[in-house]
């Protein structure tokens, strides 16, 4: 797909020349370093919370975070950002301390739910934040800094568990006890530190000059256009929200990030479980040991994906070709013959993990099942051909609409309407394009 690209030329005389935009070449550079400063400020920040929030994850599951996913946006539209995201790390970090002090089975449930309405909402969230600072142009790579957290997360769960192992009976604590608390008390600290850390927007960001400050928010603009600088974009409206499950996109991707995550958690929980499999004589530090460079390099081919992603602007043959790759991976894992040969399976399932995301389901990889596991592994490849299949569709059915879009065939949606009214129709405008 082509794009046309706005650019700034210097002529030989060495006279500065505007861009289609209206920006200059000095401009471009100070865009840049402005947002250099805002990823040393914002990625760490972000890698490091979501990191802790999937290794908690990975120890506890969630059975109440879908319920606040959806509200959390819009609240996070009514409060400050960095208040809400700060807010709800600190909150989880001392409720899974606490977790661990817990002294019967009501106190360890009420534990659980709370502290899946506290990290529920921090995935979106990030999500929305970031669209604050970065181009749609630009999140992929950016999204890969905190889906790296989560594959170092399982990379560095099971070592921490078996480390923790032998704190069990420390100061009259079992090893489970201490876990929790050792991952909670980093989650409040970080919590804490986003506080001061974050600025809730380009506007407000502390660490950049008043100029830096001044060309993201002209860049967020250009970005945008007209439609999200209008006195009611920038209104949260009922209808908005009831729009939503209205659009038929909408639940297609749902049912894609569905198919998709199921392989991403039941990956990253029970790959000990398969790698142990292979060689039943292999020490548990061994089989943690062998899951680190599954989970390294899913990091890297995500980085990988995201930075390509965004200089190409496509999104959905990604999409297809990880769903592929891990299912080459899971059959690899059920007709493969020698160790090598299914070893080499998990890395095949590694490079879609990420790039093709998911939810648990804790029966797909019992262990009477092994060292196969025939029925988990099925099941997975049946749900990731439903997702690079739905993926394909909604790649289709976009450049589709772009299509009709060009040829002027939904010209008749601004029939009547003002060029306010045009412009808040988002994307359902004639004028705006879907990426692919």
């Amino acid at each position: 797909m082509l794009f046309k690209r706005s650019h700034t030329d210097v002529s030989s005389d060495n006279k500065v020349v505007e861009s289609e935009d209206g920006s200059t070449t000095g401009d471009v550079v100070a865009e840049r370093i402005a947002l250099r400063k805002v990823d040393w400020h914002i990625l760490p920040f972000i890698f490091l919370l979501y990191m802790f929030s999937f290794l908690d994850r990975l120890v506890e599951g969630r059975t109440s975070a879908t319920v606040c996913e959806v509200p959390s946006t819009i609240f996070l539209k009514k409060l400050q950002p960095t208040r809400f995201i700060s807010g709800i790390g600190t909150l989880w970090g001392i409720i899974a301390t606490l977790t661990g002090l817990t002294q019967n089975y009501g106190g360890l449930i009420a534990c659980r739910l709370l502290l899946g309405l506290t990290e529920g909402p921090l995935f979106p969230c990030l999500i929305v934040y970031l669209t604050t600072f970065y181009t749609r142009k630009e999140l992929a790579f950016r999204f890969s800094f905190f889906i790296a957290g989560a594959a170092v997360a399982g990379a560095v769960g099971g070592l921490l568990a078996y480390a923790v192992g032998y704190m069990d009976g420390l100061r009259g604590l079992r090893a489970w006890r201490w876990l929790l608390i050792i991952e909670g008390i980093p989650s409040v600290c970080l919590g804490i530190l986003g506080w001061f850390l974050l600025a809730n927007d380009p506007e407000s960001a502390w660490y950049l000059s008043p100029r830096e400050r001044q060309l993201l928010v002209l860049r967020s603009e250009r970005e945008q256009g007209r439609e999200a600088s209008t006195r009611s974009a920038k209104v949260l409206h009922r209808s908005d929200v009831l729009a939503a499950p209205k659009d038929w996109k909408i639940w297609l991707f749902c049912a894609m990030n569905f198919a998709g995550d199921i392989q991403l958690f039941s990956y990253a929980i029970f790959l000990p479980t398969i790698i142990q499999a292979l060689n039943p004589e292999w020490s548990t530090l061994y089989v943690q040991a062998l899951t680190v460079p599954c989970f390294a390099w899913s990091a890297i081919i995500f980085f990988f994906v995201g930075y390509i992603s965004d200089a190409i602007q496509h999104r959905a043959g990604f999409g297809i070709l990880g769903s592929l790759a891990s299912i080459v991976g899971h059959v690899m894992l059920m007709a493969g013959q020698s160790v090598a040969v299914r070893f080499a399976g998990c890395f095949f399932v590694a490079t879609g993990i990420f790039v093709v995301a998911g939810t648990a389901l804790v029966w797909l990889y019992p262990t009477t099942d092994k060292p196969r596991f025939l029925m988990g592994h099925a099941v997975t490849i049946a749900l990731l051909g439903l997702s690079a299949a739905i993926s394909g569709l909604l790649w289709w059915a976009m450049l589709r609409i772009n299509g009709r879009r060009e040829e002027g065939k939904e010209d008749w949606k601004m029939v009547g309407l003002t060029e306010e009214e045009v412009d808040e129709l988002g994307d359902e405008s004639p004028r705006f394009r879907f990426g692919t």
